[in-house]
């Protein structure tokens, strides 16, 4: 099972994300191995799936499960890596929702399955929305068609019914006196609950139908058999095997009611927040349904009364030809538009249908022909030039005697926004998850990968990627993204840019914050102008990517066709954070590789050694037994030899196992701070306890170099309050890094003072000494030394960097003098105990 390594700031940006993260085993019931903290959404928390308790298939709704496990098992059985599809499931309180799951099989190198990991996205509103959605088509298409009121009525009972499973409903309308309610339309209830309740008085107490008209609000009864309202129904309604309901009162577009919409269920109930959303949705859509009514009672028969119709609902509505030319359009089309009744019916569709559409034209009235209807998107040129989204609904009718296209249009730019967003936080996370596993990939591929995926997932055209020099004073132009290469028509571009001298690009570096401009033509102190040639910028973002307080790069995108907004940023810092991520890994897996092999060797010299030493004093043996003679003086030199070659070579692989020993803790020690688990036990302690086992772990290379130590300690020093292992640790460090820059037969000195509050240890070193511009980036993870992309690796083999982090947990300082030629001096001050008392 993968392991996977995420950050605080990754997580935290996926549980503020909608979709919840699932690992799952290729076992029965695809127990959880790792889920996202936003799993609680559902009701759950992580640990209810992690301890076993609860296996994913148990919260999938009972009735999807089968259907689940057949598409999965096609999947599997066809070789797929992916698998998605839409179900339902229960959260922990019982309620339904209704999910997206998107998952992908990982294989071992055998094609035998590992594991599954996935996505859930809850899409219950959408499903919520395309019921709604679906129940405003039908009626529209049934009031186009000339259906009566009772059918289309009956139709939305049905809806209802479907939408919210084990319920029964029913409409009732007002009488012509608007006291009484009557004609109750349902297909479930029974002719003499119907009967019951045929013209029930409207007024408060009138069980939930009319107290609803009577108040013109909503009624809830969670338990009927309970309810004062339900006084003289209750007997019926235990007929009926009916115990909680809801009311809904129909409502005009003038605030009075025109009846009651109701639904029933057979339990104690209180309906969920879309179980409401779907009554009430369906009480407007009769409310439509019933306007209409009274507007064709009204008006005359035919074009009149159908352009009565037309003119009442929110949607769009065109009578065309079947050549397209457009014959009737209502007061929507008009204000949508914004062109003229007059200008659109003599206009070409060319002129407000995007031309790629009307190819389609003659596909579509075949789909009308045999399927009765067609729905599709489209787009409408505005008068302005504006393109918006459109769903059609078409159908044919009979206008003024002849066979026309009725086209029911809705704009869908919200919901194509919303779908857009969903996809572009998929592709998101997709990146994220390819960086993740691009741990063969070099260098280049990984910077490369990671500057594309910016430019697309923030939806720019351009992009670029340079790294910062160890000072921060010149950002270094690593690469331009394709499409700005192909745009920019400069000849000799710069790959230097000082930060004192660089225009906005050189902001983020100076103010360490991202910088956003969303107008780049409008005058700005900031700017310094760029070459002639250079690509047109309308919209520019750029970001400091940060190692601790230490900008390692800085990423920039532009010309985003809408405004930059915080979401773009966070996807900008996450991806680059993780690239820089990877990037490290790649260095310590170097570095680990480089000792590796000097190890290796190491140890190839010893065993070729020791194989000499054996052949030559078996030769040397066979001889004397020969000749019976006595071995020369010259042999026990060649022993000797032999013998001082195999200790040095002995050493050299203590050495190198040394060296590699330190570095893998070291990489431990990255690993769990980013994990935040590193943990101290702090005790009062002797210093030069913790010093004299330094020196011991460090015998080795010190005598193999010959270097002298002097050490000046006190007797009766006061102890501070450490952690002695992480202590030592962090003198082991500091004193190796002497040793390394001490040439043979050098001196290294180690000093202990008491000052104030503070002991203060300095050691230092006869080595060559250090740059003073580059003292201040020693304790940084990893510093630049050349260019751009050789960064060395002394911030973590030395220890300097975890060295620092100690000592600040410490409640300590830590700081380098160094001079060229004359050598470096560490210098440490820890607060001692008072009185013993730590």
């Amino acid at each position: 099972m993968a392991q996977f390594d995420i950050s605080a700031e990754t997580l935290r940006l996926i549980n503020e994300s909608p979709m919840t993260i699932f690992v799952w085993r290729a076992e029965q019931g695809w127990p959880v191995e790792f889920v996202s903290e936003n799993v609680r959404q559902f009701g759950y928390s992580p640990e209810d799936f992690l301890s076993g308790k609860i296996k994913y298939e148990d919260i999938i709704h009972p009735d999807d499960i089968e259907e689940i496990h057949i598409r999965f098992a096609t999947c599997i059985k066809e070789g797929d890596s992916n698998f998605s599809h839409e179900y339902r499931v229960l959260t922990k309180s019982g309620d339904i929702r209704w999910v997206y799951e998107r998952t992908i099989i990982r294989r071992d190198q055998n094609s035998n399955i590992q594991y599954y990991e996935g996505i859930i996205l809850d899409i219950s509103n959408r499903k919520l929305s395309e019921i709604i959605i679906n129940c405003r088509n039908r009626v529209l298409e049934s009031l186009a068609s000339g259906a009566s009121l009772d059918e289309v009525l009956t139709h939305l009972v049905k809806m209802s019914e479907r939408a919210i499973p084990e319920s029964i409903g029913f409409v009732m309308l007002l009488d012509k006196e608007r006291k009484h309610l009557i004609r109750a339309i349902s297909p479930l209830l029974p002719g003499f609950y119907k009967k019951a309740i045929e013209s029930l008085p409207i007024e408060e107490g009138s069980s939930s139908c009319g107290t609803a008209a009577y108040t013109g609000k909503r009624i809830i009864v969670e338990n009927i058999m309970e309810h004062p309202y339900w006084k003289d129904m209750k007997e019926f309604a235990s007929q009926v095997g009916i115990k909680s309901s809801c009311c809904e009162p129909i409502m005009s577009s003038n605030n009075e009611v025109l009846g009651t919409f109701e639904i029933y269920f057979r339990e104690p109930h209180i309906p969920t927040k879309e179980e409401i959303e779907i009554l009430k949705a369906n009480a407007n859509l009769a409310a439509i349904a019933i306007n209409h009514k009274i507007a064709t009672d009204a008006l005359c028969e035919s074009e009149q009364k159908l352009k009565g119709i037309f003119n009442s609902i929110n949607d769009q509505l065109y009578i065309s030809e079947l050549n397209g030319k457009l014959i009737y359009v209502n007061q929507v089309v008009v204000d949508t538009l914004g062109y003229s009744k007059e200008e659109i019916l003599s206009t070409s569709p060319v002129d407000i249908v995007t031309s790629k559409y009307l190819q389609r034209m003659p596909e579509l009235l075949k789909i009308i022909e045999t399927k009765g209807r067609a729905i599709y998107e489209t787009e409408a040129i505005i008068k302005d030039g504006t393109i918006i989204p459109l769903e059609i609904n078409a159908r044919f009718i009979v206008y003024n005697g002849k066979k026309m296209v009725l086209s029911v249009a809705r704009d869908i730019t919200e919901r194509k926004k919303a779908e857009r967003k969903s996809q572009l936080e998929e592709k998101r996370l997709d990146a994220l998850v390819k960086l993740n596993g691009m741990v063969g990939s070099s260098l280049e591929e990984i910077t490369d990968f990671a500057r594309e995926e910016a430019v697309k997932l923030t939806e720019s055209t351009l992009g670029y990627l340079a790294f910062m020099n160890a000072d921060e004073t010149e950002l270094i132009m690593h690469s331009w993204s394709e499409s700005a290469m192909k745009e920019c028509g400069i000849k000799d571009k710069r790959f230097i840019y000082p930060i004192k001298t660089t225009g906005l690009w050189g902001e983020a570096v100076r103010q360490r914050k991202p910088i956003i401009t969303n107008d780049y033509p409008a005058p700005n102190t900031m700017k310094k102008g760029y070459p002639e040639d250079h690509v047109k910028l309308i919209r520019h973002m750029n970001v400091p990517i940060f190692d601790g307080d230490h900008i390692i790069a800085v990423v920039g995108v532009g010309n985003k066709e809408e405004e930059y907004n915080d979401s773009d940023l966070r996807q900008l810092i996450l991806l680059m954070q993780g690239m820089w991520s990877l990037i490290q890994r790649k260095q310590m897996e170097d570095a680990l590789k480089k000792y590796s092999e000097e190890l290796t060797k190491a140890n190839k010299g010893l065993r070729s050694i020791r194989r000499m030493k054996t052949e030559f004093v078996a030769e040397r043996m066979d001889l004397f037994e020969a000749e019976q003679t006595e071995c020369s003086i010259m042999d026990d030199e060649t022993i000797r030899v032999i013998d001082d070659q195999q200790a040095k070579s002995i050493d050299s692989v203590m050495l190198n196992s040394e060296r590699l020993k330190r570095l893998v803790d070291s990489l431990l020690y990255m690993s769990l701070e980013q994990a935040g688990k590193i943990k101290y036990s702090f005790f009062p302690v002797h210093i030069d306890n913790l010093i004299s086992e330094a020196l011991m772990n460090l015998i080795l290379l010190i005598d193999e170099k010959m270097i002298i130590v002097d050490t000046n300690i006190p007797k009766e020093l006061s102890t501070v309050r450490a952690d002695r292992d992480k202590l030592t640790e962090t003198f082991i460090n500091l004193i190796d890094n002497a040793v390394m820059f001490t040439p043979v037969g050098g001196r290294i000195s180690i000093d202990l003072s008491e000052e104030k509050e503070h002991q203060h240890i300095r050691i230092t070193d006869t080595g060559p000494g250090i740059q003073k511009d580059l003292i201040p980036h020693l304790f940084h993870k990893f510093y630049q030394m050349e260019d751009s992309m050789s960064r060395r690796y002394q911030g973590l083999e030395s220890g300097l960097y975890i060295s620092k982090n100690i000592i600040l947990a410490h409640q300590g300082q830590i700081w380098i003098e160094s001079e060229m030629g004359k050598g470096t001096t560490f210098h440490i001050k820890l607060p001692i105990c008072k009185d013993n008392l730590c």
